[in-house]
């Protein structure tokens, strides 16, 4: 099977900045999520990938052609990119109809698909307003609904879930699940380790402006949680006896009764077996954190 997307050597600067430094990725059908921290390159990434920006040096082709130089190969991609890339003085409807109308699609076409997709999410009764009367997790809905009207080959996501609530944040990720068993190709940029975990498909992690790490979403989990440490906090003070109950290595700041305590974690799994050891000994939780932030300790490498 042909490779969707071919990337190797690719390096983007803006000025002195490097903003991309030696990328080489391919992919054929199915869902890349790609994780990183603020300033990674995953946005420019993206538009490298789709012709919005050209290589500094190194090739991108996407089934075989390059999207910098080539009209035919970029209407079978889509990007829906942080900026929404929608005119705030027109309607939803006239929006969807310029977007649609370039991919040479007629009205009844592109209103019954955005129609069909903003009624999924609970958008279709924004139909007649302007952009600009929208908030930005609507001008979510309707950029998303944009990037779908061509049902595109080739799909970037550049964080999709950005100020969605949690119900239409699911919709999008269960769209998307649903879109990459079709043959299609997605690349889903985010920064959000809890959308990393709902996904159980190839994970691109980067730093940097590089590629530092090709796994999995399963596998990951395992690596980086290796000696690792989670705050758990209590709605009620816990007696130490009780927290001894679970097996597991903690400190307290009280020798008796606690708020809180630091508990010590191998595995992904362990937060899971932890959690319902409390839970069966009556603990009620308030809340969990990282002592590190996991999504800076992955693309630091672990």
């Amino acid at each position: 099977m042909e490779n969707a997307i071919s990337v190797k050597n690719l390096y983007k600067k803006f000025g002195k900045t490097v903003a991309l430094e030696g990328i080489s990725f391919t992919s054929k059908e199915g869902v890349n999520i790609i994780l990183g921290p603020n300033g990674a390159g995953k946005s420019t990434f993206l538009r490298c990938l789709i012709g919005l920006y050209k290589p500094s040096k190194g090739s991108v082709l996407v089934f075989g052609k390059r999207p910098y130089f080539d009209d035919e190969i970029r209407t079978r991609m889509a990007l829906l990119s942080d900026n929404y890339a929608l005119y705030d003085f027109l309607t939803v409807k006239q929006n969807l109809r310029f977007f649609g109308n370039l991919y040479k699609l007629n009205d009844k076409e592109i209103y019954e698909k955005s129609k069909k997709i903003l009624k999924e999410m609970d958008a279709l009764k924004f139909f007649d307003r302007k952009i600009v009367e929208l908030s930005r997790g609507t001008k979510q809905k309707i950029a998303f609904c944009r990037a779908m009207l061509n049902d595109p080959d080739v799909l970037l996501l550049d964080e999709p879930t950005a100020f969605l609530d949690a119900s239409s944040s699911e919709w999008i990720r269960n769209f998307i699940l649903d879109y990459g068993k079709k043959k299609k190709t997605i690349l889903f940029v985010t920064q959000k380790l809890d959308e990393v975990s709902r996904f159980n498909s190839r994970l691109i992690i980067m730093r940097e402006g590089r590629i530092v790490e090709d796994t999995t979403t399963y596998n990951i989990y395992d690596k980086i949680m290796k000696s690792s440490s989670i705050l758990v906090r209590f709605a009620r003070p816990v007696a130490v006896s009780i927290l001894n109950k679970t097996g597991y290595k903690f400190d307290s700041m009280q020798s008796k009764e606690v708020s809180s305590a630091k508990f010590y974690i191998n595995s992904y799994k362990d937060v899971n077996t932890l959690i319902g050891k409390l839970i069966k000994n009556k603990v009620f939780l308030l809340g969990i954190d990282y002592i590190e932030p996991l999504v800076e300790r992955i693309s630091k490498g672990g």
